[in-house]
């Protein structure tokens, strides 16, 4: 699928401005709304890819701007310090997260299900936004750049959770996931994980190569898993809303 119906979604957080798209599918009425946290590139053609894959099963998908103005780092030397001031301004991430999907049921029907989908520093994001309390059908982790809630941060997610992580991932090791593990468990929610041993951080992006001593490392079947654990996990978190409904 090419990207002939993506097109330009604006929201804002007071006067920060954010730029991010929007991809339709050729159905007026999508089984699900999809608001997709890209990896640090942001607006990348990857992200791209995995929007289009959404819509090709039914989705409309918002991909949001990360960090605002609609800046996409091009170099790797930019990651670094956009990364450190995610990590330091979490709640401004779950304040512009929530923007992005208030604009995104504006899109689309009401009852809509809404998932969140997110992948590294977006994962953190969206997982932190559903920690928030936010009142949403599912959300998908998918080589997350995984964190323990943060001090006066809730822990209590209404939400199914869907978490696929890499065994080798030097970005959130297997500690880490541990210590998020025992967090879902302490707060009773709801979270599957779904682990690909011999698997490393950004396992889904072929730009990330393949030598197995680096910090990050393409995987083909480990993405391929993870895009049809995806795609089952919205058919059952729509499945699911409706039944609520």
């Amino acid at each position: 699928m090419n990207d002939e119906k993506r097109t330009s979604f604006e929201y804002s957080v007071g006067e920060q401005r954010y730029a991010g798209a929007l991809y339709n599918g050729p159905t007026a009425a999508p089984t699900a709304a999809v608001a997709l946290l890209p990896d640090w590139r942001g607006q990348s053609a990857l992200a791209g890819d995995h929007a289009n894959y959404l819509v090709g099963i039914g989705c409309t998908v918002a991909v949001a701007d990360l960090y605002g103005d609609g800046f996409n780092p091009d170099s790797p030397e930019q990651v670094g310090p956009m990364v450190k001031r995610l990590l330091a301004n979490r709640a401004h991430g779950v304040e512009a997260l929530a923007a992005c999907v208030a604009q995104l049921r504006r899109e689309v029907a009401p009852g809509t299900p809404v998932i969140c989908l997110g992948y590294s520093a977006g994962g953190m994001i969206a997982l932190d936004y559903a920690r928030s309390g936010a009142s949403i059908a599912g959300v998908v982790l998918c080589s997350a750049l995984l964190q323990t809630a943060a001090p006066g941060m809730g822990t209590r997610i209404s939400a199914p959770v869907l978490i696929l992580q890499g065994t080798q991932d030097q970005v959130s090791p297997m500690e880490t996931i541990s210590s998020v593990i025992a967090e879902m468990d302490a707060a009773g929610n709801d979270v599957r994980f779904e682990l690909y041993s011999q698997t490393h951080h950004a396992f889904d992006n072929p730009e990330a190569g393949n030598d197995p001593t680096a910090r990050l490392v393409y995987s083909p079947s480990s993405a391929r898993r993870a895009r049809h654990a995806i795609a089952n996990f919205i058919a059952e978190a729509v499945g699911q809303a409706r039944d609520v409904r």
